[in-house]
């Protein structure tokens, strides 16, 4: 679980700071990338249950 919210505050952190050098903040890809940690995290997890 600590790996996930390393995961999804790195991603927070580098749209942070890609939008100041961009000049423009993008949420969608934000929220896509996010949802995508979240979901290979949860598909990962459960498949290690299934061969253990």
């Amino acid at each position: 679980m600590k790996n996930l919210l390393l995961a999804i505050l790195g991603a927070v952190v580098t749209a942070v700071v890609l939008s100041l050098i961009t000049k423009g903040f993008e949420m969608d890809v934000l929220i896509s990338l996010i949802l995508g940690i979240v979901l290979g995290y949860s598909i990962g997890k459960k498949e290690k249950a299934d061969s253990d």
